[in-house]
């Protein structure tokens, strides 16, 4: 809720006989932490505002220059005033927070040594900076029984210092409600109210949050080392599309955690537990380390040396690649070597792989109708006709409708921004009264239930649905319907705001008119009175009123529904809003981390966009292309296939996939995991993970970021570009990206990232990937070697693998570079906290290395009409020329087949966290959810299984109940989705049985 300020709004304090200016904004204990001063507390934290509750941060304020005695206040609960007279360092308030913090470590065990938060606890640093050292309580301290919470967290609760900042965290902020505080004054529990894994998705944040050691890291603990020897580095996390940025620690050539690194834009401080948790797919056993060859004479497989692969490579590829460059010198399209890219690699690999190929034989990783999707959002994009926004500005809307996206599975980061978004009704009502938004008690105090206006349109409730001033639950048909009906009653406005603007004058009642009519507060009364919406639903009419009441409402869409209808009728709503509200903003929600550059890749033809995804690809082989293009038949059927980081197992029948694959001589695939596309390969090439490659991300607000390894390709891992390099002729990143901006100029500022040397402009040393206590003593594999081997520092990157180096709080503080800090140390501050000390000001560079390229600007409002008939006429086109698969059990869907609609999942979706343990142990079992009264008519029983006959396959799944559910649909798992289509006829499996006799 931070506003940057200039020079001339900020205001003079003294502390301890220092002047400083500084921002009216803010409480002073941020002020004094902005400034690097050291100043102790324990329940504040920048996120969650202010409830003093631990009394930690007392100081001593002064009337005047002639008061020599002053008052203790409590820094976190007193705004910061021009003039302020402050002192942290008199006796009062120095006594005050030695007596205080005393009295807090009278109940805290001495169990520093066993204890997995030392090293990185927030308590010992701040019992050091308040002079508490020795103890001199001797009685008994009181004991608690701890409790099972899930795979994900430890639980201490005897370390407990009554903080609040657990519960106020995972009620207040995230909205969870299996987690509370049990007791009173001294005997306090913070738990469950029974043994239980904890629900909610930013449950792991609490080891975080907690400034003791009560919640630590339990994965972490199963592979734990001391956080002054992990060795670290900044990258993306390669989940979800928003582009978080996290911090991977590594030791002996394995990820051990990973942590939140702060991006104000986008995650915060927060990550959802899929981000924390999800990676162990990097120490699998499963993981590729080195290069495979199919023998099968021998009906073996043979490990090949980097060189062998190199040269087999080129064995296989290059006769196809000759073809290939012969078939484009012919002005012949296709060729005999084809390629399946990847969403989840970065755009480097890509683009290594497409111009390897040529284009028109590179097909994009995820199905033709998701494709088809990316290329939709991106077009709305390129042409201004929307405002993607940032997750930081999602935050602020003051309205928000989200159509048919359960952004709580499919972009957490993004729900729990939503879910802040709520509550700006009631904090303005609070500064109306003169109160901060970090003020949080008397916030909340003063806001109650006040809600901003939040529009759910779904096919089912979802974990946002408490928050909704409406909420719309109905079939996607229906959805259709309302959107058209919105999208009208917003066209009827605008028509109504042009013909005014056309027929202004300057006489004051006209002016006055037309101020009223495109800025004053919109009511319900004031839609019915201008437009004709005596047709529209009362919901379409309560939404549109919301909308155009609020400054900068936000439409949330995405591919989730796989319906580009859906998605088109949402962009046009979001470009109607945007022309009415020119603060208005849009984030589509993509499927993947890197699947939006997907959308930028597509060649556009003079009347139709050419959607080349896994579809397109098992139509090629299988014959489907040749009928319309006679000319290249001769080319329809490939004899080299490269598969890059991509299970094609998750979108294709296993029958009709392996009847393509079947068809093709040979198949190379690159990737880091043993997926069972990989076990189909005749050669496979192992990947770099993402902590051990560097290169670009393009998240799903279109901004493009740059990831650093973190530690160095284990064997013969290496990134695919590397692999390719040869053949390619792009030795480097700096030639990719140079190909790229010539092909793709949308994709020119990734031209930003291609020199790595100007990261030191300011400093003539690398960044330090250990902090500056590293013991240097503690040999990872004493029981053999005291001496450990150094480790090797991944090649191309700016960061140094050990404490040699510009430390972290350097690099934030006192000697600005333009790169995150690898690590969160600084002086007296050991614990992850220390990266929060400096406030805002943590973020001041404006590098893209540190924030990022937001490739898609936006633009002013009058130029939006011009290019919003060209966008909708490209989705319509884009409606018409989608790709369908071919349906293998059409001849089993009758008319009265059901309309199916996925259901998203957080812990099920995402293919590399799913090989996390403790990911996996909170996937839900596959079910299929269904209303009670359609269930009825098809006669299904709960908890039984029943049989789903799809457009493409058949899957059988146990019926789960749901009475709030649309009646019109059933709901299956985003993955079996995929594979069924979105039409399928139900049986109830025993009734199938009755009748066809016994399997």
């Amino acid at each position: 809720m931070n506003h940057p300020n200039t020079e001339t709004d900020r205001v003079s304090i003294t502390i301890d006989n220092q002047a400083y200016r500084v921002s009216p904004n803010e409480n002073l204990l941020q002020t004094c932490l902005t400034l690097g001063l050291d100043l102790p507390y324990f329940c504040w934290h920048a996120e969650l505002g202010s409830v003093g509750a631990c009394r930690q941060c007392a100081i001593t304020q002064y009337r005047d220059h002639e008061d020599k005695v002053g008052r203790l206040v409590m820094a976190c609960m007193t705004p910061v005033v021009d003039g302020m007279i402050i002192s942290m360092q008199d006796s009062q308030s120095t006594q005050f927070r030695q007596t205080n913090i005393e009295a807090i470590m009278t109940q805290h065990p001495h169990d520093c040594p066993v204890c997995e938060e030392g090293g990185n606890c927030h308590l010992q640093d701040m019992t050091v900076i308040s002079g508490h050292i020795n103890r001199r309580y001797t009685g008994k301290k009181r004991t608690h029984l701890n409790q099972y919470l899930g795979p994900m967290l430890n639980h201490e609760m005897n370390r407990c210092i009554g903080c609040y900042r657990c519960v106020r965290f995972y009620r207040d902020y995230c909205g969870g409600d299996d987690f509370n505080v049990f007791g009173s004054k001294s005997h306090l529990y913070f738990g469950r109210a029974s043994a239980g894994a904890l629900e909610n998705s930013f449950s792991g944040n609490l080891a975080e949050v907690c400034p003791t050691g009560v919640f630590t890291d339990k994965p972490f603990s199963e592979h734990y080392i001391r956080k002054w020897d992990l060795q670290t580095a900044p990258t993306v996390c390669p989940h979800c599309s928003l582009g978080c940025n996290i911090t991977v620690s590594e030791r002996d050539h394995k990820v051990r955690r990973i942590t939140n690194r702060r991006h104000d834009e986008i995650n915060g401080h927060f990550l959802c537990n899929i981000g924390l948790f999800g990676y162990e797919h990097v120490n699998h056993s499963e993981r590729l380390d080195a290069p495979l060859l199919r023998n099968n004479a021998d009906k073996r497989c043979v490990i090949l040396s980097t060189a062998e692969a190199k040269q087999q490579l080129a064995k296989l590829l290059s006769p196809a690649i000759i073809d290939n460059q012969q078939a484009a010198l012919n002005q012949q399209k296709l060729g005999k070597c084809i390629a399946i890219g990847s969403a989840r690699t970065q755009i480097e690999n890509n683009a290594a792989l497409m111009k390897l190929v040529g284009q028109d034989n590179f097909y994009l990783g995820v199905p033709d109708l998701q494709v088809q999707m990316l290329h939709m959002l991106c077009s709305a994009y390129r042409s201004n006709s929307v405002s993607p926004f940032s997750i930081k500005q999602a935050q602020a809307c003051d309205a928000a409708l989200i159509i048919n996206e359960d952004i709580s599975h499919t972009a957490p980061r993004l729900a729990l921004a939503i879910r802040q978004m709520s509550r700006n009704l009631g904090i303005k009502k609070a500064a109306k009264l003169g109160l901060a938004a970090w003020q949080d008690g008397p916030v909340r105090n003063i806001a109650q239930t006040s809600r901003s206006p939040l529009a759910i349109i779904a096919s089912e409730p979802g974990q946002l649905s408490n928050l909704a001033t409406e909420q719309v639950i109905i079939s996607p048909s229906e959805q259709v319907i309302l959107l058209q009906e919105i999208q009208d009653l917003l066209a009827h406005r605008l028509d109504e705001a042009n013909s005014l603007e056309e027929t202004k004058s300057l006489d004051e009642a006209n002016s006055l008119g037309e101020t009223n009519s495109l800025d004053e507060t919109n009511s319900l009364d004031d839609i019915e009175t201008h437009t004709n919406t005596g047709s529209y639903s009362a919901s379409a009419r309560r939404i549109v009123a919301a909308l155009l009441a609020a400054d900068t409402p936000l439409v949330i869409c995405g591919l989730q529904s796989q319906d580009p209808a859906l998605l088109g009728a949402s962009l046009n709503i979001a470009s109607l809003l945007k022309q009415i509200k020119p603060h208005a903003g849009f984030y589509g929600v993509t499927k993947q981390v890197n699947d939006l550059h997907f959308g930028l890749l597509i060649e556009n033809k003079a009347t139709e966009a050419n959607y080349l995804g896994i579809d397109s690809f098992i139509a090629r082989i299988m014959g489907q292309e040749g009928e319309r293009d006679q000319e290249n038949s001769a080319h329809n059927a490939p004899d080299t296939l490269i598969i890059l980081e991509t299970d094609l197992y998750r979108y294709m029948e296993a029958e009709q996939l392996e009847a393509a694959l079947d068809a093709i001589d040979n198949i190379i695939v690159i990737d880091h995991m043993l997926t069972p596309t990989a076990k189909m390969a005749d050669l496979i090439l192992p990947s770099g993970s993402f902590a051990e490659s560097q290169g670009c991300y393009l998240s799903s607000e279109g901004r493009l970021q740059h990831g650093f390894a973190t530690l160095s390709g284990l064997n013969q891992r290496m990134m695919p570009w590397v692999w390719l390099a040869e053949l390619t002729d792009l030795p480097n990143p700096a030639e990719i990206h140079r190909w790229l901006s010539r092909h793709f100029l949308v994709l020119a500022p990734i031209e930003t990232f291609s020199d790595l040397a100007h990261i030191h402009r300011d400093s003539p040393f690398r960044i330090a990937s250990q902090p500056q206590r590293a013991s240097a003593r503690t040999a990872i594999h004493a029981v053999n070697d005291v001496k450990e081997q150094m480790p090797i520092s991944a090649s191309g990157t700016p960061f140094v693998q050990s404490m040699e180096g510009v430390e972290g709080f350097r690099q934030s503080q006192v000697q600005m570079i333009t790169v995150l800090p690898a690590n969160a140390w600084s002086p007296k501050w050991n614990s992850d906290q220390g990266a929060h000390r400096c406030g805002n000001a943590c973020n001041k560079s404006h590098s893209p290395w540190t924030l990022g390229i937001t490739l898609f600007s936006q633009a002013s409002p009058s130029s939006l009409s011009a290019c919003s008939d060209a966008h909708q006429t490209e989705q319509e086109n884009g409606l018409q020329t989608n790709a369908s698969r071919k349906e293998t059990n059409s001849s089993a869907l009758t008319s009265a087949s059901i309309r199916l609609m996925p259901s998203a999942n957080l812990y099920a979706d995402f293919e590399l966290a799913s090989y996390s343990s403790s990911i996996q142990s909170m996937s839900p079992k596959p079910c299929l959810k269904i209303h009670p009264s359609l269930a009825a008519s098809l006669n299904l029983i709960e908890g039984e299984e029943a049989q789903i006959q799809g457009e493409h396959s058949a899957a059988q799944l146990m019926c789960k109940f749901d009475k709030n559910m649309s009646p019109d649909i059933a709901l299956v798992p985003n993955l079996i989705f995929t594979l069924l289509g979105q039409r399928a006829k139900i049986i109830s499996l025993k009734a199938k049985e009755n009748s066809d006799g016994p399997t």
